[in-house]
């Protein structure tokens, strides 16, 4: 802050300091000094006879821009002194989720300039954001998935308007939601999920919808993305787990015999084996070419990937020699997987791994292939990356000998052949139990 009366001794070139606003006095050598500052972004210069007539005019210049309204309108849009200004960007902090003036300015061009701003609760921008991802022919699983996410948001943020919702609380949020079967909070998979979706419906809604001002990122985009842990185990099943898997489904459900062992044996995804919810053509039976022991698996997830051909393993034979004459689709109900594994897990008491199956594949097969995760990866059809961190588990080479040698039992081929024939015969819906 400069003093009300000039220095007796200045030194040149002498920085004055005023109300927030900075000028330099120069002395020319010639008997007079300028004044020099900028204001607006513009440089305003003067010269004076003496130094303590430079010194007030910049004192009186730097208070006439601050309180002059007519003087500080002609040179910038600002109409205010430094201190209001300081109080707004203070009130915009508190209040504002650390928002400026420009932002503040912007959002209020986009309320009342352009009028395009059109506000709409969350449970509106849900519901047109569903129907916009059924007219771009998006799968009925990621329409699923996207309606179970909204759907718990809803729960607490329905009604609100999605502009309104602060990164805070849609953080909050995330943070606290638990697993509803468990009872525990959301794993770093799920969360990211859920948040993915969100951001989605976010963007749909300020680009489409105009329900968010297009001037930055929404509240939903800022939200952290929270790192995956690195150590948490990936689950799979047992040699002993998978072993009671099959056996009940030869005893109460042959119609999921064949995913299991396709699933567990050849580490297919679950949706190229069932075909439930997807826009891709379901596993034939064809797909399976005896003669050369190999499958071939088309119309894959990975777009940069359309098919992949890999070896029919012995355990995989063995389970499905019966099957081996059946042409057509392998799974021909529409929406009956999740209940009929649920089911076949409660009768053989082993628990549920999501995604387990595949897991449980790439864990003990990378034992058989002597950690080659390329050669892996082309049976599984992803990347060796997303192996070591979505499915592999460490397993030892006995263990993985255990899995590929889970064998049916001996009476398998002629009870699965007999239910084959009958149900050829009577076209019934479901297989009898074979233990009757």
């Amino acid at each position: 802050m400069a003093k009300s009366s000039p220095p007796k001794t200045p030194t040149f070139p002498y920085v004055l300091t005023h109300q927030g606003r900075t000028g330099t006095i120069y002395d020319l050598k010639s008997g007079k000094f300028k004044t020099y500052f900028v204001f607006a972004g513009e440089p305003k210069q003067n010269t004076f006879a003496s130094f303590e007539a430079a010194y007030k005019y910049l004192i009186e210049e730097f208070g006439k821009l601050d309180t002059d309204r007519a003087n500080a309108v002609s040179l910038t849009p600002l109409n205010n002194s430094v201190r209001t200004y300081a109080e707004l960007e203070h009130l915009l902090r508190q209040e504002g989720a650390g928002a400026t003036i420009q932002e503040a300015v912007a959002f209020y061009l986009a309320h009342n300039k352009t009028k395009r701003f059109a506000p709409k609760t969350v449970e509106e921008c849900a519901k047109l954001f569903i129907q916009s991802q059924r007219t771009k022919n998006t799968s009925p699983s990621q329409i699923k998935t996207l309606e179970k996410h909204f759907r718990r948001f809803k729960r607490e943020f329905g009604n609100r308007k999605i502009h309104e919702i602060t990164k805070l609380e849609i953080e909050n949020w995330l943070g606290a939601c638990k697993d509803e079967k468990t009872g525990k909070l959301w794993s770093d998979k799920t969360y990211l999920s859920n948040r993915g979706s969100l951001v989605s419906l976010s963007r749909y809604a300020q680009e489409d919808l105009d329900a968010i001002p297009k001037l930055f990122k929404t509240e939903f985009q800022r939200v952290s993305r929270r790192m995956l842990d690195g150590k948490e185990a990936v689950e799979i099943y047992t040699p002993t787990e998978m072993e009671k898997l099959l056996l009940a489904a030869f005893e109460y459900d042959l119609d999921l015999l064949p995913v299991l062992v396709i699933g567990g044996f050849q580490g297919l995804r679950p949706a190229e084996i069932h075909g439930e919810g997807v826009k891709r053509p379901r596993l034939k039976w064809e797909a399976f070419i005896w003669a050369d022991r190999k499958l071939h698996v088309t119309g894959q997830k990975v777009r940069s990937i359309p098919h992949r051909d890999f070896d029919i393993h012995d355990v995989t034979s063995a389970w499905l020699e019966p099957f081996r004459n059946l042409e057509g689709v392998i799974w021909k109900h529409k929406q009956a997987h999740s209940k009929k594994l649920i089911a076949l897990r409660e009768k053989a008491g082993v628990k549920s791994i999501y995604d387990g199956f595949r897991h449980s594949y790439a864990s003990y097969r990378i034992r058989q292939l002597k950690n080659n995760l390329p050669e892996l990866a082309l049976e599984m059809g992803n990347s060796p990356r997303e192996i070591v961190n979505s499915y592999k588990r460490n397993v030892t080479d006995a263990q993985a000998e255990e899995w590929f040698s889970i064998m049916p039992p001996p009476d398998y081929a002629e009870k699965v052949s007999a239910a084959l024939r009958l149900r050829q015969a009577t076209v019934p819906t479901v297989f009898p139990l074979l233990s009757r």
